[in-house]
């Protein structure tokens, strides 16, 4: 039978979609007979007879699921285990505390009333901006601006995506869930702020969902403002002009985070509201699995990883092909000019540099994962046959 003193260090929690046992921030999703085995356990309550008779399972069953459980529960507590994270190098902006403390104030915004007429509101705000800067601003482009507008911009983006990350814990905050920290760390090679907020395995999906909108719904509300002054501000200043700026990045910022194929707001959104754990390994290989008859039809999946192979070569057509005459232009100005010359008087070729790099590492970070994941269901079909 199971021996293992620290099966009482662990947490055990579950809500209407999902049971999950916590143990050192380290959250693990087990099935519900799982769950039940190691609750009594837990509570010493367990005795064989009972719980056979109790789930209808055979003597052998028994035995088979009293070893899976010794055996995970043996990694769970394992002190070799280390929380994976996809964030290198990270440094905290805002303490545990901080964070706390800043969320009491602003988890006002995400009572339910207040959120169903802003939320809503933000959204509407953010499509009539796109509206306005297409029908009157048509020809203004991020690639035509200076060098001191790209530094303006980007302090500015950190100070919105800063409150974007208070959105995360405050809705988290909200829910009687107690945020982490926001820090500052590198996803794969490119600077990203973010807000621990993984103690939300334990709410249900819908408040799980409002948790992954936070961030959106805080960018939105910002955005509000930022439009009214747009509207206010009728003449063609340099103050339009920032104004115009700020709009542009925070509408891309918006958009970007809502994709689903990119680990990002989107991709939370979905993966937690289908309750679908790792949806992004799963849906590389799962028509590939499918054809083969290894899993069961599932719309949803099949959708989604039609949707993310459609994404993968609509960036490869649209941007991958492009890579080699931007990088022979950034290449050909940097000989003729100089480096200096290209950031104070072509900031434009530079940022359209920057986003080819972005475009590409990720194209191979996608290819590698997906070759990684095939090579790995190969190695286990492998074993299964030996």
């Amino acid at each position: 039978m199971i021996d293992n003193d620290k099966i009482y260090e662990i947490e055990l929690l579950k809500n209407r979609e999902s049971y999950l046992i916590l143990f050192k921030e380290n959250y693990f999703s087990v099935s519900q007979l799982f769950y039940e085995l190691l609750e009594e356990l837990k509570n010493n309550s367990h005795q064989k007879e009972k719980f056979i008779a109790a789930k209808k399972i055979s003597c052998e069953n028994y035995e088979e699921l009293s070893r899976i459980v010794s055996g995970k529960l043996d990694y769970i507590v394992s002190e070799k285990k280390r929380k994976k994270s996809y964030i290198n190098l990270a440094i905290n902006i805002l303490s545990e505390k901080r964070v706390i403390q800043i969320s009491n104030y602003l988890s006002f915004f995400f009572k339910k009333a207040i959120f169903r007429l802003l939320f809503p509101i933000a959204i509407f705000a953010g499509i009539a901006s796109q509206l306005i800067l297409s029908l009157n601003y048509r020809n203004h482009s991020l690639l035509d601006m200076s060098w001191l507008d790209y530094v303006f911009v980007y302090f500015t983006l950190l100070v919105i995506m800063l409150f974007h990350e208070l959105g995360h814990s405050s809705a988290s905050n909200y829910f009687k869930v107690e945020p982490k920290e926001i820090g500052f760390g590198f996803y794969i090679i490119f600077p990203v702020l973010y807000s621990n907020v993984t103690r939300i395995w334990k709410l249900n999906k819908n408040e799980k969902v409002i948790v992954n909108l936070g961030g959106i719904y805080f960018q939105g509300l910002i955005n509000c403002f930022l439009l009214f002054f747009l509207v206010v501000n009728e003449n063609n200043n340099s103050f339009t002009y920032l104004m115009l700026i700020i709009i542009k990045t925070n509408l891309f910022v918006m958009a970007y985070s809502l994709i689903p194929f990119i680990r990002n707001d989107g991709y939370w959104i979905v993966s937690d509201y289908f309750n679908i754990i790792d949806l992004n390994k799963k849906s590389y290989t799962y028509i590939f699995d499918l054809i083969r008859g290894k899993v069961k039809l599932k719309y949803f999946l099949l959708i989604f990883s039609i949707g993310q192979y459609s994404f993968v070569f609509y960036l490869c057509c649209h941007f991958l092909l492009t890579i080699p005459l931007t990088m022979s232009k950034f290449i050909f100005y940097v000989l003729n000019n100089g480096f200096l010359k290209l950031v104070s008087l072509n900031a434009g070729l530079l940022f359209q540099m920057l986003f080819s790099l972005f475009i590409g590492i990720m194209a191979l970070v996608a290819f590698y994962k997906f070759i990684k994941l095939l090579f790995e269901k190969k190695k286990d079909q492998i074993s299964l046959k030996l």
